[in-house]
């Protein structure tokens, strides 16, 4: 039970920066193309991963497609809009202060 309430924070965490994402960012379209994108290469990814036998997944996650749990795949997608997010505001921070 505490690494499922564990897992409900990590999720929280990553909901919320999220949405910190596409409530700045000017181009919410584009954080949601990266949001769906990022969730499909996830799945794919951890499906033939699973699938081959690479690793598991505990038994606490109450939803599953194909074995993988759901909340896993939206929550690699949130981290990869996330990531690029804070990719593209250390790129503008740095472009003006280097001198190429």
């Amino acid at each position: 039970m505490a690494e499922y309430m564990l897992w409900i924070g990590i999720f929280c965490l990553l909901l919320f920066g999220y949405v910190y994402c596409i409530y700045t960012a000017k181009n919410k379209r584009a954080y949601t193309i990266y949001f769906l994108a990022g969730m499909g290469l996830g799945f794919y990814v951890d499906y033939i991963s699973f699938t081959n036998g690479y690793y598991s997944y505990p038994a606490f996650y109450p939803f599953t497609v194909f074995g993988l749990p759901l909340t896993m795949t939206i929550a690699e997608g949130f981290a990869t809009a996330i990531t690029i997010r804070i990719f593209e505001r250390v790129k503008s921070s740095l472009k003006g202060s280097l001198a190429l």
